[in-house]
């Protein structure tokens, strides 16, 4: 995949940007997004701590969704890298670690294969974060940042997704990132963001500009051993610098994302639990092969029921 050109592109987001003030706010605060195909206003899929809207008696009990043919997009770390399937200047996991030694073993692959779906454009790049300098240009530009969003859609002037997966934050708790408190919306001024909830928020609101019409899900993260640094590591839950938990973080993450009434996919209640991740993670926050699975089949319940 090429790099692109997107100087008049981040013009364009910019102006839209300036436009969020305008848009719809449901009686609770949040900002309302519509169903392409219902023209029905999203609720959330399943919120961090909640019950498992996914589960397969849930699936047993209702009509799989078509999803045949529409374009997946992904925002993602990581987790969600495979070479050559992300923008050249970006920054690869996989497969050069654990046994996600082919593209079909990613849990994005299984999920298009498993609902029909096409790949429109994989913007994850491995070793980034949510925070940090929106207008970043380089491949290891934040979450927030316009570069990723208008990697989202594939060459110059290709088309916008019909869904976008955003699953990453799990590298802002690893460098205890300032995780900050979400209240009400408000709009987030461009530049350097060190604050997860302002971040993610910022990440929000430019992709609600560029991509009304998608169905977009945000991922909560996750459970890791890594970077525990509390007077009992290596026992749950992890702990960052801050003191703060994964759980910490996916609960910001459902609360700024139901705000805004984008649904949520509790990715963290997918079966690899902080005692299972040795069998499912390659390091404690990688996935392997079988963890990938996991995933999958978790995303796929949530988009088709």
């Amino acid at each position: 995949m090429r790099t692109k050109s997107f100087v008049p592109l981040t013009a364009c987001i910019l102006a839209i940007s300036l436009l969020l003030s305008g848009c719809s706010f449901s009686s609770d605060g949040g900002e309302t997004q519509s169903d392409p195909e219902t023209g029905q206003t999203e609720q959330s899929v399943s919120e961090n701590g909640g019950g498992d809207s996914s589960s397969s008696q849930s699936a047993q009990n209702q009509t799989p969704r078509d999803l045949s043919g529409l374009k997946l997009s992904i925002l993602g770390d990581s987790i969600s890298t495979f070479d050559g399937y992300i923008p050249t200047d970006y920054n690869i996991f996989y497969p050069g670690y654990g046994d996600i030694s082919t593209v079909e073993k990613t849990w994005w692959w299984q999920v298009m294969n498993a609902t029909g779906m096409e790949l429109n454009a994989n913007a994850s790049s491995s070793n980034t974060t949510i925070t940090g300098d929106s207008l970043d240009t380089t491949g290891s530009a934040p979450g927030c940042s316009t570069k990723r969003m208008i990697d989202l859609t594939p060459g110059d002037d290709g088309p916008a997704p019909d869904i976008l997966i955003v699953f990453m934050g799990t590298n802002d708790f690893l460098r205890s990132v300032e995780l900050g408190t979400f209240t009400e919306p408000s709009q987030q001024d461009e530049g350097v963001v060190n604050n997860f909830c302002d971040a993610y928020e910022l990440m929000i609101q430019k992709l609600n500009a560029l991509y009304p019409n998608a169905e977009i899900y945000f991922c909560t993260l996750l459970e890791t051993n890594a970077g525990d640094v509390d007077e009992y590591p290596q026992s749950y839950p992890a702990t960052n610098k801050n003191g703060n938990t994964i759980g910490d973080f996916n609960a910001e993450i459902a609360t700024i994302a139901s705000a805004y009434s984008y649904p949520v996919i509790d990715v963290h209640n997918c079966g690899i639990t902080y005692e299972t991740l040795d069998q499912y993670t390659i390091d404690g926050v990688h996935p392997n092969a079988e963890g990938a699975k996991l995933i999958a089949e978790y995303v796929t319940n949530a988009l088709l029921y």
